[in-house]
């Protein structure tokens, strides 16, 4: 059973307390992790401290494509990693709220936890999990920008720093896909919540428009951030920057 189907839950009495930990236990750190994000989403578009604009200028950074895109990935990375978990946040609340109030036990108790979670609740298991981690590699590799950013004028510290992010980033996607205990992998478990939330979507449109709604955004957050990404006013020209070195010389 799943939030697509039912909003009353009948759960097995053996998993309803680990059920509600296991949900709200990826709900807290997610809920730390979004504030943090929130906060420091726009940071790399502050105006740089003096002691960097000496040496901005000298080396082109306001007209340099590869530095404008770091920035421009660091916010996406960022926004991209708040709506996650927050997303996290809604869809763990919603359950442990659903199972707490469940009206009725089954008697057929499987055999363990997750397979209580894969059998009744495989879409919010797969969304918490899912959305969770991404959001979690989404900040790292977005702070490790932010760090190749901070310490541009010392070029070796910084490569230094964002590769030690990347190692964290790295580490816990080889330890995702090692030890994961269902779907196989990151990738498999990514798959798998696509397929459950187009389920979830097309399965409740006839409930209200929200499903198509939804939808829409996310086929427009793709398309205009594609569109947006290898197009003439940020690859080219820059959001009202100069050109680069190598486009005004052609």
């Amino acid at each position: 059973m799943s939030a697509a189907s039912a909003t009353t839950a009948i759960v097995s009495r053996d998993f309803l307390g680990p059920s509600i930990a296991y949900f709200n236990n990826h709900r807290v750190p997610a809920a730390v992790l979004a504030g943090i994000a929130m906060k420091d989403v726009f940071v790399l578009q502050a105006t740089p401290p003096s002691c960097m604009s000496d040496w901005d200028d000298s080396h082109g950074v306001a007209r340099s494509r590869s530095w404008r895109t770091l920035r421009y990935a660091y916010l996406l990375l960022m926004v991209l990693a708040f709506s996650l978990e927050i997303n996290t946040i809604f869809v763990a609340t919603q359950v442990s709220t659903q199972l707490a109030t469940a009206t009725g036990f089954d008697s057929k108790s499987p055999a363990s936890l997750v397979s209580f979670l894969v059998r009744d609740f495989e879409y919010e298991y797969s969304t918490v999990r899912c959305h969770f981690l991404t959001g979690l590699l989404s900040f790292t590799v977005a702070q490790a920008l932010r760090v190749r950013w901070a310490l541009r004028k010392y070029t070796l510290l910084s490569v230094s720093g964002m590769c030690c992010l990347l190692t964290a980033a790295s580490g816990m996607l080889t330890y995702t896909n090692a030890r994961t205990v269902t779907y196989g992998g990151f990738g498999a478990l990514l798959r798998r919540n696509l397929i459950l939330s187009m389920r979830f979507l097309v399965s409740n449109m006839r409930r209200g428009p929200m499903s198509v709604i939804t939808m829409t955004c996310f086929v427009l957050t793709v398309f205009f951030a594609l569109c947006g990404w290898f197009g003439p006013e940020f690859v080219v020209g820059g959001y009202g920057e100069e050109l680069d070195d190598e486009v005004v010389h052609e």
